[in-house]
């Protein structure tokens, strides 16, 4: 594999990830390090970059560069934003990246900030139409989306950072400074008459703040998962975090759980940045991105031999760049795969579901068996945890859950869903034993992984009736099927037999 690294050196924070991946085929991040640099800290309305914000972006690029070189990376990108391009002396900059690093840095435009942005997040995120926005420490990228393509884009001079030191004076913030920030906010987006048109559609969120908000909802709400990319944040829960924060002083706000130490000071800016745009676009609720700038510039390489680097569709993308990291059996899950499908649509007049379960039973099916990489013995249960802790994109919680409950269940048992009643819709239950018993059936009936099974044929009667279509003999997977279609019974109310044509 291939390894890049992609440095961001933000107004508020530096980050750089660790790409390994085949072009066009499957990646994995393999590192990340962030650093809290402050660059735009002092920078005023003279524009000029301090001294020690300087030395600290600048050290803390050396030893990005640093670890790329030392762990082997081939290729080392990093990218400047506002608080460098905004700068009135930035050849002081340049002079001290110069005497510390061979690093080759590139100052990208607002627009460029905005693109790169947005192929991070509509790479990740379930949005068709829509806007993104990208808060930083001295800007906000807004960007309208329709039907996955970037129509337009605008900066904000609103960022965390600059707003904290021009209206944040006392600690906590006095209401006259609170109404004085929320108004300068509410100003910042005002020009942005086109951003109402949008709210039909979905609002994504991406940068440090969003994601520093989304974890202390998290908390609050006693949320079952840790995972916070694409979790879906209200309008409510920005506007209640941020009347908290206010009244909060900043060592009172690290009492909160959730909040990072380094984010305690400038987190309620951010919370009022968002809340403006929100309520200017009167969206309800917005999606969080795990992924931004830098992930897009790696989209660009890693999608290189395309007219755009957009994924077509992300959802099976992920899935099967994970069954492939995972060293999956391809024939052998997509037998699987056409077993459960071919029940499911035969069993349609029972449980009536629609495409958007069979899509979700088939993706399960894709990825029963990656537990495997951890070890034979209960890889249904390792499968559902690497199902929860890995990068799927473009998935919901509640998706998320419902696909590693059934690789949970492919093989035996039943995992326990009362932590994610939060998550779940009241009839999942029902819905996750169904498709688990479809799933579970399938998998015995692949038993040998020697695609014996070609189909099956289902009759509905007082019992379901299922024949067994082979190539040769199937007397292993007839049987082992047989064993295991309890939970077909279960869920469907009927007795099952299992039988060859």
């Amino acid at each position: 594999m291939q390894k890049l690294g992609v440095i961001d050196l933000g107004s508020n924070t530096t980050r750089l990830i660790v790409m390994a991946y085949e072009p066009g085929h499957c990646f994995r991040l393999t590192d990340e390090v962030s650093e809290t640099v402050r660059l735009a800290e002092g920078i005023g309305p003279s524009r000029m970059l301090q001294p020690a914000p300087i030395r600290r972006a600048v050290e803390a690029l050396r030893m990005f560069y640093s670890l790329c070189i030392s762990t082997g990376v081939n290729e080392v990108i990093a990218v400047g934003t506002s608080a460098i391009r905004e700068a009135a002396n930035q050849a002081d900059f340049w002079a001290a990246l110069r005497t510390a690093t061979p690093l080759d840095l590139r100052i990208i435009s607002a627009e460029d900030e905005a693109y790169f942005g947005y192929l991070g997040a509509i790479n990740a995120l379930p949005i068709q139409h829509g806007a993104l926005f990208d808060t930083g420490g001295g800007s906000t990228q807004v960007m309208a989306v329709a039907d996955r393509k970037l129509t337009r884009s605008f900066s904000v001079q609103a960022g965390v950072v600059r707003f904290t030191e021009q209206f944040v004076q006392s600690d906590p913030i006095s209401r006259t400074d609170l109404r004085r920030l929320r108004a300068a906010a509410r100003d910042a987006f005002a020009p942005l008459d086109w951003l109402p048109d949008l709210s039909n559609g979905r609002l994504g969120g991406i940068g440090g703040t969003v994601r520093q908000l989304a974890r202390i909802d998290q908390k609050q709400r006693a949320y079952p998962l840790e995972r916070v990319h694409g979790y879906q944040l209200t309008r409510e829960a920005v506007e209640r975090i941020t009347e908290e924060l206010a009244r909060r002083s900043r060592r009172e706000r690290l009492q909160i759980p959730g909040m990072k130490e380094e984010r305690a000071d400038v987190t309620l800016a951010g919370a009022v940045i968002i809340a403006a745009l929100m309520d200017r676009g009167n969206f309800p609720y917005l999606l969080v991105s795990g992924q931004g700038v830098r992930e897009g510039i790696f989209y660009q390489h890693f999608l290189a031999d395309q007219p755009q680097p957009l994924l077509n569709e992300p959802r099976q993308f992920s899935v099967l760049n994970l069954a492939r990291l995972t060293h999956y059996e391809p024939e052998h899950c997509a037998r699987v795969a056409h077993l459960s499908l071919s029940l499911f649509d035969q069993l349609a007049p029972l449980h009536g579901y629609g495409a958007w379960e069979r899509e979700l039973l088939g993706y399960a099916a894709i990825l029963h068996d990656i537990g495997i990489s951890v070890g034979y013995y209960d890889h249904h249960k390792h499968g559902e945890y690497l199902i929860h802790n890995a990068t799927l994109l473009g998935f919901s919680h509640r998706e998320i859950v419902i696909i590693a409950s059934l690789v949970r269940n492919h093989r035996k048992g039943w995992g326990d869903l009362t932590a994610y009643s939060p998550i779940l819709a009241t009839d999942d239950e029902t819905r996750i034993a169904r498709l688990s018993a479809m799933l579970r059936l399938a998998e015995y009936l692949e038993r040998s992984k020697s695609q014996i099974v070609r189909d099956v044929r289902v009759q509905i009667g007082d019992e379901i009736v299922i024949d067994v279509i082979a190539d040769g003999d199937a007397h292993v997977e007839i049987w082992e099927a047989s064993r295991r279609s309890g939970l077909l019974k279960r869920s469907f109310g009927r007795e099952v037999q299992i039988r060859a044509t």
